[in-house]
């Protein structure tokens, strides 16, 4: 080592022996030296061996593998026979001393010679009969040879017959599956069958051998799971055969001789030294270093050759990696026996390998097949020696008197078996369904149909989340009780003594917090199951009803009656709910909380479910590990229910659903919780106490074992019902009380809104309808046709619309004809005219009804005309600048006939032929000119103050020749003196409703009642002043007068209206 450290050499691989004396050297040179066929135990101390670490595992590691066994099967006092040399020596130390600090114990130590051949066999007998009657387990330290030998004499003892007796063996040789029936026998010997001095009449030996090993359970290095193994062996057989090895090469014997396991250990030795090199350079250290380049070797994992993860420790030894084998069939085996040696388990080691392992079976159908079906026992019950049951002379009395007992007991059993069955063969639960009157479907006349539909309707403009009520049962009366019918989706129902036991348990339940069952029926088509009727719904209704406060007090008492109808349907016969949820927790008149939906299990088996969605969302209240199971029982079990019961605290808290606002769909949630992820609900936006938090997050820990029962549950939320009175009638009174004054607020809170509503109501339909029609309609008085005898109808268009439009975009088309019609809207605010409606670019307007206003209706609608006209001159077309919108308006005065026509959206139409003659003024008139008929022209000669001029004769089609006139303005001082005497005559007559708009619109309608008090006077006179300024500023069709304020549209905004007014207020 000294010559090959002088030459550079930076670390060993080997040796191939012994290797104390060379990792002591190694270790004074703090140079590392990595063993792959080392198995002594003084190089495991780091104090001194410091820079030494191994891939062969030392045969001390076996002791955990062995003590994990004896620990699985309960097998906590054993002997221990070994063979008398230092490596099974050591070996067995280690189990001892293992097995102490794990509470097992050792009964005795049995120790044979070394070398053991089978000449020595009788020494393996003597052991046996010094121990057998000591103990059940056999813990076998030795070779292969003399454990198959050590079997053979517990075989000619027959204490392998019952089971009884168990040999646990472990073995350096790598498990070889194609060898598996070979393991029991020597590899270098004929079997040990044919030994004359052992033989069994009838029974051939080879077989019967086997059978003899199903009481051994081997320890074996597990066989190599890469499949590259074999070809690697063979490249190491090719290289062997070159220099340096050199090893002679023989195709028929070197080809079947098996590389030993040695060559893998010192392929991992390389392989972990490199990855150590590796990361030593990468962070800049010394790669002569030995303790930095160990401290990357130990406590960590690496990948074998072989094919599985290897552990190397704190002391730089491997840890083994061991399968259990042992005899199972095998179909595939030759001979009459069928049965060999197989694995059947391995061990899983913890993440911190400090621990023992953990033993697992391959495969849970193929698990060990234990001689006579039992596993065997540690100590018989009575001990070895029957210590352990005592014998008293008053032992046959005692038996005498028991089986007297035990014939009184089967009596009363008998006779309370006897009663049992006269129960469940009695059909008191059974209902038949003609008896059950069905409340349907509430119906009634159109009429009735029609308000319903306006209420919901009303309703729903108030609060708009509100949603009817969910109903998932029918109702009906019982013998004059109120019932729940619950169906039951399948055709027929077989009353199987199973079935016949669920009805009668379900029925004998009698607690406050639990619904009773008040009776099925069983009717081929029609299966039901009745049950009091809850008039405030289930707790998923009561938690959705926005308009119900849920205080804390509310809170407590519903979670408090969950807890207690929980707790005893547990300690009852049902045993567990299985499908607990907030819509299964029922609510009735008094408040008090009703678990439904529990038991008969098997009478609602097999249902066909109706509704695959709401299927999925019933889920949602589901254990993982019930979601999991491919064939849980509906029944479910105790912990799952205390899951439920978690989600349920939640949505009670948090009253959004079961999973609150969380944007993953129900089918995601249930993926998601199956596959042990962890999801829960999210509690952090939670206001409430911590211990209501951690008893909900500890209701639905992963781990079902975690979680705690409800009599715990009670114990952890009794903070959460401190406010709770100890008698339920109190709580109740409190929650009424509290339940009444909310729904006073609540009542008050909708009165407002709804007259909030209605007022938008009534302002919507006076801008659909005149102000008397609608009142009328409100009053439910007949609106009927009124024939009027003179009144003037205004119309006009835009000259060259449909041009225009063909060139515009849809929207500029839009936004034009808005423009038009707020400017127009804003002027007739003005006029005593009613504007009857707008198509397309066409726009209507009368005045003298529905109100008649004598001849003024003339004048109304010329007034208008001209104000309209005047504005329109300056409003410009938005997307066509310097091009101006040409107005052309018609006028006619004559009969006429309104009334409201149609249902779902009422009109207020006018009819008659002064109608036609309007739009023909309008459609043969001239862009910027009012064009009237002679009707009209003599109206406003009758009024005076208008300037007219006469056009000559036109023809107007269905009329022939007409003569016509341009209106061209107006004398603004003769309308605002016709405007003073309305006012005044209103004022005398109190029939305000006459003025124009321009007077009463500031007010509210409403000028001061006294004429003759001196307010009203000076009111009247500054009404009058601003009339005449405001007319002043109309212009005539000519020109437009200077000083008038211009208001050009420009930058998308709409033009506003010239004549603007004040609150009336300012002028009194």
């Amino acid at each position: 080592m000294t010559q090959m450290r002088d030459q550079g050499t930076v670390a060993f691989i080997g040796p191939d022996g012994t290797c104390s004396a060379e990792a002591l050297v190694a270790a004074a040179w703090n140079l590392p030296i990595i063993s792959y066929k080392c198995a002594d135990k003084l190089v495991s101390d780091k104090r001194v061996y410091h820079t030494f670490a191994r891939t062969l595992p030392p045969s001390t590691k076996v002791s955990k593998s062995v003590v994990a066994l004896l620990t699985r099967f309960k097998w906590f006092t054993f002997v221990i026979v070994y063979e008398k040399s230092p490596s099974f020596a050591q070996v067995k130390d280690a189990i001892k001393e293992l097995a102490t600090e794990n509470g097992l114990v050792v009964t005795e130590e049995m120790e044979f010679k070394d070398d053991y051949i089978p000449k020595k066999i009788r020494e393996l007998e003597n052991i046996i009969e010094v121990t057998f009657q000591r103990t059940r387990v056999y813990v076998f330290v030795g070779d292969h040879v003399a454990l198959v030998d050590f079997v053979k004499c517990l075989r000619k003892r027959g204490l392998l017959e019952k089971g009884e007796y168990i040999v646990i063996s472990a073995d350096d040789e790598i498990y070889n599956p194609e060898r598996r029936k070979n393991i029991i026998q020597r590899d270098y010997l004929d079997p040990w069958l044919q030994d004359p001095w052992f033989h069994h009449p009838g029974v051939r030996p080879v077989e019967y051998d086997i059978h003899g090993f199903r009481s051994v359970l081997k320890l074996t290095t597990s066989h190599p799971s890469n499949p590259e193994y074999k070809s690697i062996c063979e490249e190491v057989k090719k290289i062997s055969t070159r220099p340096p090895f050199c090893v002679p090469h023989h195709s028929t014997i070197f080809g079947s001789m098996p590389v030993p396991i040695h060559a893998a250990h010192l392929y991992d030795a390389v392989m972990i030294y490199a990855r150590a090199l590796t990361e030593v350079l990468e962070a800049g250290e010394d790669p002569k270093n030995g303790t930095v380049i160990l401290e990357r070797i130990l406590n960590r994992s690496y990948r074998s050759v072989l094919g599985y993860d290897v552990y190397i420790d704190s002391n730089g030894d491997a840890e083994f990696n061991l399968s259990v084998v042992a005899v199972l069939d095998d179909p595939e085996s030759n001979g009459s026996a069928r049965m060999s040696m197989q694995r059947v388990g391995y061990f899983s080691y913890p993440s911190n390998m400090t621990a023992l392992p953990e033993f697992k079976y391959y495969n849970e159908s193929r698990k060990i097949q234990w001689v006579g079906g039992s596993q065997p026992l540690a100590e018989p019950q009575c001990g070895f020696l029957g210590e352990k049951c005592k014998k008293d002379r008053w032992i046959i009395i005692l038996v005498i008197g028991g089986i007297f007992c035990l014939l009184l007991v089967a009596g009363v059993f008998a006779f309370k078996h006897y009663r049992y069955e006269q129960k469940l063969a009695c059909l008191l639960w059974k209902i038949d369904m003609r008896e059950v009157t069905i409340i349907p479907t509430a119906t009634g006349t159109q009429k009735s149909n029609m308000i319903q539909v306006c209420r919901q309707s009303c309703l729903r403009s108030i609060v708009p989340d509100v949603s009817p009520k969910r109903a998932y049962t029918n109702i009906g009366f019982y013998k004059g009780n109120t019932v729940a019918i619950k169906t039951v989706y399948k055709r027929s129902v077989d009353l199987t003594r199973n079935i016949r036991k669920e009805l009668k348990q379900v029925r004998e339940v009698r607690h406050e917090n639990l619904i009773t069952f008040i009776g099925a029926s069983v009717e081929a088509g029609n299966i039901k199951i009745l049950m009091p009727y809850c008039t405030r719904g289930s707790l998923e209704d009561v938690l959705a009803n926005d308009d119900l406060h849920l205080d804390n007090m509310f809170i407590s008492s519903l979670i408090a009656d969950i807890i207690k109808g929980m707790i005893y349907l547990h300690d009852s016969d049902i045993i567990s709910h299985g499908n607990l949820r907030s819509s299964n927790c029922l609510v009735d008149s008094r408040w008090v909380l009703q678990i439904s939906d529990f038991g008969l299990h098997e009478f609602k088996a097999g249902q066909e479910e109706p509704d695959e969605s709401l299927e999925i969302k019933r889920r949602l209240w589901r254990a993982p590990e019930l979601l999991r199971a491919t064939h849980a029982h509906p029944r479910g079990t105790q912990k799952g229910d205390v899951y439920s019961f978690a989600i349920i605290l939640y949505e009670v808290i948090g009253r959004h659903g079961p999973w609150g606002t969380t944007q993953l769909t129900p089918r995601e949630i249930i993926d998601q919780v199956k596959s042990g992820s962890g999801l829960r609900p999210d509690v952090k936006a939670f206001a409430i106490s911590p211990s209501v938090i951690a008893c909900m997050e500890d209701c639905w820990h992963e781990d079902p074992e975690q979680r705690p029962d409800f009599r715990f549950v009670r114990v952890k939320l009794k903070e959460m019902q401190a406010g709770l009175k100890p008698n339920i009638f109190d709580n109740m009174l409190a929650i009424m009380e509290k339940y009444a004054s909310n729904l006073e607020g609540l009542v008050q809170e909708r009165t407002n809104q709804l007259t909030e509503e209605k007022k938008k109501t009534d302002a919507l339909l006076n801008r659909m309808l005149p102000k008397t029609v609608a009142e009328a309609l409100k009053r439910g008085d007949p609106v009927e046709a009124e024939s009027f005898e003179c009144v003037t109808i205004y119309f006009s268009d835009i000259v060259g619309f449909t041009e225009l439009s063909a060139v515009s975009t849809p929207l500029q088309v839009v936004e034009l004809l808005n423009d038009l019609y707020t400017c127009c809207d804003s002027i007739i605010s003005h006029y005593d005219v009613y504007k009857v409606e707008t198509i397309g670019d066409a726009y209507m307007v009368v005045s003298g009804l529905p109100v008649r206003n004598g001849d003024r209706h003339a004048g109304e609608i010329a007034s208008m005309a001209l104000h309209m006209l005047a504005n329109i001159r300056r409003l410009e077309i938005s997307h066509r600048p310097g091009e101006p919108l040409k107005l052309r308006i018609g006028i006619h005065s004559g009969h006429c006939v309104a009334g409201v026509v149609g249902l779902k959206m009422p009109r207020y139409c006018l009819f008659g032929d002064t109608v036609n003659t309007a739009s023909r003024m309008e459609s043969t008139g001239e862009a910027f000119r009012i064009h009237i008929s002679r009707t009209t022209q003599q109206l406003l000669e009758r009024l005076g103050g208008y300037n007219c001029e006469e056009r000559g004769n036109v023809y107007i089609k269905g009329k022939g020749e007409m003569l016509t006139y341009w209106l061209v303005g107006e004398d603004s001082e003769r309308r605002m003196a016709r405007l003073q005497d309305v006012v005044q005559s209103s004022i005398s007559s109190e029939r305000m409703s006459e003025a124009p708009d321009l007077l009463r619109r500031p007010t509210g309608n409403e000028l001061l009642p006294d004429a003759g008090d001196a307010t009203a006077a000076r009111l009247l006179h500054q009404l009058h002043l601003r009339a005449v300024r405001a007319y002043s500023k109309h212009h005539s069709q000519e020109a437009l007068p200077s000083g008038i304020p211009f208001h050009p549209h420009h930058n998308g905004h709409r033009s506003e209206p010239v004549i603007t007014f004040k609150d009336t207020s300012t002028y009194v």
